[in-house]
């Protein structure tokens, strides 16, 4: 689905980000070569997500957390 979502889009693996609550979108950011922000609300326990570049809160962190992960 990622995949599709870079060829359908245009954008480069490396300027996008995967955001999620799961260790399956964790996963799947991961098999995409996407860099993955976990969320600490939702299905999983924070603690699950251990593959993420970053996580988060709160929402209103987002923005900057995808900066930081993308390198903007």
């Amino acid at each position: 689905m990622l995949i599709t979502a870079l060829a359908e889009t245009g954008v480069e693996a490396a300027r996008a980000v995967m955001i999620g609550d799961t260790t399956y979108d964790m996963q799947m950011a991961h098999s995409a070569g996407i860099p993955f922000i976990g969320v600490s609300w939702g299905y999983h326990a924070p603690e699950a997500l251990t593959g993420a570049r970053a996580m988060v809160t709160d929402a209103a962190e987002l923005p900057a957390a995808i900066d930081r992960v993308i390198g903007n």
